[in-house]
């Protein structure tokens, strides 16, 4: 426990490799809040010289385990932690207001209600726009291309109840690329990558490269060094693409 206000663990898993059979070490940590409604996040920096690990961040998070390092066997280890502590501003109250909402999120399908003080709070690119004299700003709209409301309803989830779906996290992942909102896009990040599968690596980097989300790509990379997923099996999946239709392995 760090100042009682989070819990930091760290779990040591053998895990038999089926194709030397040979065992490895498997090496993850979580970061979560005690009280999860407290209007703080919290983010530590973890060090470790014996696992050649320097300030690697986290974000205080729904208790995912995080995998940080993968080694043939455990004898000691050290591990350095240090918190950091941000206040959040909730707009829980606002969330189902709609006689103050006075701006919308539109997609291809539908729109979302916000408030433009929120969004400004939210992020600098978002207060940019809402305070210049973009087109947007006097329609008090804007139009978010290739994206529908669903992902919307999910990004304002976030910003007013610090709320994340379970799926869908992709287009979350971009909205919060483009409009610059760090803590956001790291929690996509975090929940995307701690479930990837050979395909599932594939068509995330694929994404990742798209639209340049380079938190995304060192995530990825970092997953498969650490061989959360094996690049055999990435690669018989991309062997099994042809005239770029790929067929989902079994």
């Amino acid at each position: 426990m760090i100042s009682g206000c989070t819990t930091f663990q760290v779990k040591v898993l053998e895990v038999k490799m089926q194709s030397s059979h040979t065992a490895m070490c498997h090496i993850l940590v979580r970061f979560f809040k005690n009280c999860p409604k407290d209007n703080n996040t919290y983010s530590i920096t973890l060090s470790s010289s014996k696992l050649s690990i320097a300030e690697k961040s986290f974000l205080s998070d729904d208790g995912t385990w995080h995998l940080i390092k993968e080694i043939d066997q455990v004898l000691a280890f050290d591990i350095s932690v240090v918190m950091d502590t941000v206040h959040i501003s909730s707009f829980e109250a606002l969330y189902d207001d709609t006689e103050l909402a006075d701006f919308e999120l539109r997609g291809e399908d539908g729109s979302v209600k916000v408030h433009k003080a929120v969004l400004a709070a939210s992020s600098h690119v978002l207060k940019r726009m809402l305070s210049g004299s973009w087109r947007e700003t006097k329609e008090g709209h804007v139009d978010v291309p290739g994206t529908s409301a669903q992902p919307l309803q999910h990004f304002k989830d976030y910003i007013y109840l610090r709320k994340l779906p379970n799926t869908g996290l992709e287009q979350v992942l971009l909205l919060a690329s483009y409009y610059m909102i760090p803590q956001l896009e790291q929690k996509c990040v975090n929940k995307l990558v701690n479930s990837l599968t050979a395909q599932k690596t594939c068509d995330l980097l694929e994404l990742a490269m798209k639209h340049k989300v380079n938190r995304l790509i060192l995530a990825i990379l970092e997953w498969v060094q650490n061989r959360g997923v094996e690049v055999k099996d990435m690669r018989s999946f991309f062997s099994s693409c042809t005239d770029n239709n790929c067929e989902e392995l079994p």
